[in-house]
C-alpha cells in the first residue's frame, strides 16, 4: 500500500473524525446561549464556526503536539513507520465512529477522552503497556476530573456574585448597569490574552508580553467605558424588572459564548489534528520525528471539518447541555461559559488535552448548584457521566478492532 494512498485514506478519515468532534463539542460552548434565548440555533452556530475555526488556527499547536507525540512513545516504532501510520489512521477511525455515535444519541461525550482512549488501544495492542507513556496519560486523566471541578467552582462563585450583587437586591436593573461593564472588562482583557498570546504571537515572535498585557487592558477598557456610558443613555428609566436585568446580559453572555467557542477550538482540534500531523511528519521525513512544527495546513484543515460539524449536526447535542441539566438564563449561561472557557484556554496554552465537554457540563452543574441541588436534573447528570465511564474503552475498542482489520486485508 502506498503512502500516497494512505495519505488520502488519513486526511479523508481525519476530515471525519473533525467534523464529529464539531459536531458534538459545539454544544460546550453554544447550549447555554440558544437555551437562553441570547441566540438562536442559526446564529449560535455560525458564531461557533468561526470562533472554533479561530481557535484551531491560533492556538491550537500546543495542545496537539501533546497528542501526537505525548501518548505513545514514537520511538517504539523507528524501523516500523508503515505500523505508526495505519495505527493512527485506525485511532482517528475508532475515535470519530463512537463520537458519531454519541452525537446520534445527543451525549455530550468527551471527544478528548475518545481520541486519548484510541491513542491508549492502539499502544497497548501495538507495541505493549511499556508503548505508554503513562505518566502524560495520568495527568490528563486528573485534568478530566479536576476540570469539572474546578469549572463547576468558578461558575458556582461567579453566579453567586450575580445573584447577591444584582439579582437578589431591591433595584436589579440599576446594580446591573455599574456591574455589568466591569464584567465585560474582564472578559474582553482575558479574551484579548489568549488571542494575542495564544495566537498571533506564532506571526509576531518579537510581541513581548508586557506589550500583550498593555494591548489587552486597553482593549477591555475602551470596550468597559463604551458599555457604561450605553447603559446609562438606554436605561435611564426606574425599572425593577427581573427579564430586563436578565436581557442586559445576553450581550455578555454572547461574548463568553465566543470566548469558549475560541477556547473549544484551541483544544479539541488536536484531537484530529495531532493523528494526521505524525502520519504527515513520517511521510514527509520517512522517519520518526518530534522535533518538526505542525504544518500550519492541518490546523486549517481540521478546523474547516470542525466548523462543517458543527453547521450540519451541531443541533443534536445542543439540546442536553443547554436544557436538560438545569434551567438555563442569560446570567447563568453568562457564568457557566466564563467558567469553562478559563479552564479550557489555561489547559490548552498548557499544552494539557482537557476535556471540554467535562469541562462545560461541570459549569453548568455549578450553576445549578447556586440554585440549590433541587435545581438540577440528576439523572441527566448520572447517564452523561455513564457516557464518560463508557468513552475511553469504547473508543479503544472500536481502534483495536480497525487496526487488526486493516492489517489483515494489507
Amino acid at each position: 500500500m502506498t503512502f500516497n494512498f494512505l495519505f488520502l485514506v488519513a486526511i479523508g478519515i481525519g476530515f471525519y473524525t473533525a467534523f464529529n468532534i464539531g459536531a458534538n463539542d459545539v454544544a460546550n460552548s453554544m447550549g447555554t446561549s440558544v437555551a437562553s434565548r441570547a441566540l438562536t440555533l442559526r446564529q449560535a452556530i455560525f458564531i461557533a464556526g468561526i470562533f472554533n475555526f479561530l481557535g484551531a488556527f491560533l492556538a491550537g499547536s500546543y495542545v496537539t503536539e501533546t497528542v501526537r507525540k505525548g501518548i505513545i512513545n514514537p520511538a517504539y516504532f523507528v524501523g516500523n513507520e508503515n505500523s505508526l501510520i495505519i495505527g493512527m489512521i485506525a485511532v482517528l477511525a475508532g475515535a470519530g465512529i463512537w463520537v458519531t455515535v454519541a452525537t446520534y444519541l445527543k451525549m455530550p461525550v468527551s471527544t478528548t477522552h475518545s481520541i486519548i482512549g484510541a491513542l491508549v488501544g492502539f499502544g497497548l495492542i501495538e507495541v505493549g503497556i511499556r508503548g505508554i507513556q503513562w505518566k502524560i496519560v495520568l495527568t490528563i486523566i486528573l485534568t478530566w476530573i479536576t476540570s469539572p471541578l474546578i469549572g463547576a467552582l468558578i461558575s458556582y462563585l461567579l453566579f453567586t456574585f450575580i445573584q447577591r450583587k444584582i439579582l437578589n437586591t431591591l433595584n436589579p436593573l440599576k446594580e446591573a448597569k455599574k456591574i455589568v461593564p466591569f464584567l465585560l472588562v474582564i472578559v474582553i482583557f482575558i479574551l484579548s490574552m489568549f488571542f494575542i498570546f495564544g495566537g498571533l504571537k506564532r506571526f509576531l515572535y518579537h510581541f513581548y508580553f508586557i506589550y500583550i498585557l498593555v494591548i489587552s487592558a486597553g482593549i477591555a477598557f475602551i470596550a468597559g467605558l463604551r458599555s457604561y456610558f450605553s447603559l446609562q443613555k438606554n436605561y435611564l428609566r426606574k425599572n425593577r424588572g427581573y427579564e430586563k436585568t436578565e436581557n442586559l446580559f445576553k450581550p455578555l453572555q454572547i461574548l463568553s459564548a465566543c470566548y469558549e467557542s475560541f477556547a473549544n477550538g484551541s483544544n479539541d482540534v488536536a484531537n484530529a489534528a495531532g493523528p494526521i500531523a505524525a502520519i504527515v511528519m513520517i511521510m514527509d521525513t520517512q522517519k520518526i520525528t518530534s522535533q518538526v512544527p505542525i504544518p500550519l495546513w492541518i490546523l486549517i484543515f481540521v478546523g474547516i471539518g470542525l466548523v462543517t460539524g458543527i453547521s450540519t449536526q451541531g443541533y443534536r447535542v445542543m439540546e442536553t447541555i443547554g436544557k436538560k441539566i438545569t434551567e438555563i438564563t442569560p446570567t447563568r449561561g453568562f457564568a457557566a461559559e466564563f467558567g469553562a472557557a478559563t479552564v479550557i484556554l489555561f489547559c490548552s496554552r498548557l499544552g494539557i488535552p482537557v476535556s471540554t465537554t467535562h469541562a462545560s457540563v461541570g459549569t453548568v452543574v455549578g450553576v445549578g448548584l447556586a440554585r440549590g441541588l433541587g435545581a438540577i436534573d440528576l439523572r441527566v447528570i448520572r447517564n452523561i457521566i455513564l457516557s464518560w465511564l463508557i468513552t475511553l474503552p469504547a473508543a479503544a475498542g472500536f481502534t483495536i478492532v480497525i487496526y487488526k482489520l486493516i492489517t489483515i486485508f494489507i
